[in-house]
């Protein structure tokens, strides 16, 4: 294992760190707040450990195989998560150390759920930050130091691999930086747009700003307790609906969509299309409930049922009411969404549709062989042949996905919370999706209400479908640290 390199690389990165910090500082001046302890002390202590962890790997060999890209991937997401908690601490936002750590972990990981019962009433530069992490936690923190800072100058595809596991992001050039760079200025030209539009249809620039972080982010925080229903617009939730929906699709196809106007190629995307087929089904059955169960008009029935299921299938978790006082019969599908999630190559969380594609294309050749067993049916999606590795890979995710929600419910169930509540926070921790579908755990509420234990278990969830369960787990197995 080259220490060397991952105490260097992890300095680099908190420098980073220290510069969004830095950034909220600048938000606080402007709205003459007093931020000098709560994100002045924590930026010099990103510098201070960012020069240590440079000095102690001084003189490192220039050499990263796939363990030291792995362990440092890890390791970053806990740093930033420790050092992104104080803010919270230091101004009196929060007293606790677990709901620190676990509301600086939901924002890095754009999980969205909050321990906060005073929004409304915090410092902006507080809100800032929250929603900044989601900005900066969506498309990775790794991936976005690579796009936005000078060269890292070590093991870039290694890092960008080891965050990146199962995610089919797409290779725009040979080089990963370019690769970066192209995918990050239009993840930054998309936000941009995002926080005009909602500025044009009646956001304060503050709010507009903080909420396109999280849109794009796929995170969820708002800068209001009661999320966007705080605004009471039809409008502010159109324009959601239309940028949480491009947050949820693979930053490749919106690529060749928006820069290279190959709208055919897009279009025969078969992830997108299992993307929207589970969209649209969910979307529909959700009107027709509203409408004919819960007697809502038309366009309120539309509105509310699209809103709502591209907010839990995108991960964005935004809410504009309590969708858990809906007939019983839509809390099924809003279980299914949240494992789902939306496309691999995005900011959104969940299994992904390109895993559920995979699993539905080899149970149908499964059959078909059953029936033809001398046959044979290759495993395609985008016609291009799947590898079985890969296939295994897909199983065995989703094996360590229901693995982890049971284990850990079980666990938060031996702590005295119910079952529903239980599952809830298990599965939308890994997801990231934020609002829970519990009783003590719902849309609206917050997560303060948890005992230590079970925000440190749910914060370790987070992480983990963050950085797609593989990566975090594997420093946990005996062969990892074996030199053969």
């Amino acid at each position: 294992m080259n220490y060397k390199i991952i105490w260097s690389v992890l300095g680099q990165l908190l420098f980073l760190e220290a510069v969004l910090l830095l950034a909220t500082c600048g938000v606080a001046y402007v709205y003459h707040e007093d931020a000098l302890l709560s994100f002045g002390l924590p930026t010099f202590l990103s510098i201070l450990g960012g020069m240590l962890l440079k000095f102690i790997g001084r003189g490192f060999e220039n050499r990263m195989g796939r363990r030291e890209g792995f362990l440092i991937v890890s390791s970053t997401w806990v740093l930033f998560s420790v050092v992104g908690m104080l803010p919270f601490l230091l101004s009196g936002a929060e007293t606790r150390v677990s709901c620190a750590f676990f509301e600086a972990m939901s924002g890095f990981t754009t999980t969205g759920a909050t321990v906060l019962n005073n929004i409304d009433s915090l410092p902006h530069c507080i809100n800032f930050w929250r929603t900044l992490s989601h900005w900066v936690g969506g498309v990775g923190i790794v991936f976005f130091t690579i796009a936005m800072l000078p060269n890292m100058g070590v093991g870039e595809q290694k890092l960008f691999s080891a965050e990146a596991t199962g995610l089919n992001i797409g290779k725009l050039h040979p080089r990963i930086r370019t690769t970066a760079h192209w995918i990050g200025g239009l993840y930054l030209f998309l936000t941009v747009i995002c926080a005009v539009s909602l500025f044009l249809v009646g956001m304060s620039p503050f709010d507009a700003i903080c909420h396109a972080f999280s849109t794009m982010g796929t995170g969820g925080f708002s800068t209001h307790q009661s999320s966007i229903a705080f605004f009471d617009s039809i409008q502010i939730e159109y324009v959601l609906i239309f940028f949480m929906f491009l947050a949820s699709i693979n930053f490749t196809l919106l690529y060749l969509a928006i820069i290279k106007r190959r709208w055919k190629d897009v279009w025969k995307d078969g992830e997108l299309r299992c993307f929207l087929l589970i969209l649209g089904s969910v979307t529909v059955i959700g009107t027709l409930v509203l409408h004919f169960v819960d007697h809502r008009p038309w366009e309120t029935a539309v509105r509310l049922s699209t809103f709502h299921t591209i907010a839990i299938q995108s991960t964005t978790g935004f809410t504009t009411e309590d969708f858990m006082l809906w007939h019983p019969s839509t809390w099924m599908f809003v279980a299914f969404i949240t494992m789902v999630g939306a496309c691999a190559g995005s900011t959104s969380g969940g299994i992904k549709c390109i895993r559920v594609l995979t699993i539905w294309k080899t149970i149908v050749n499964e059959f078909r062989l059953i029936l033809h067993p001398h046959a044979v049916f290759p495993l395609r999606i985008n016609s291009q042949p799947i590898p079985q590795a890969v296939a295994r890979n897909v199983f065995v995710f989703v094996s360590c996905y229901f693995g982890l929600t049971l284990v850990c419910s079980m666990i938060l169930m031996a702590m005295g919370l119910s079952m529903m509540d239980s599952v809830s926070c298990c599965i939308t921790s890994l997801s990231n999706v934020g609002p829970g579908y519990g009783y003590r755990i719902g849309p609206l509420d917050s997560w303060n209400v948890l005992p230590d234990a079970a925000l440190w278990i749910n914060s370790f969830l987070m992480l983990a479908g963050r950085l797609e369960i593989f990566s975090l787990l594997l420093p946990f197995i005996p062969d990892f640290w074996r030199d053969n």
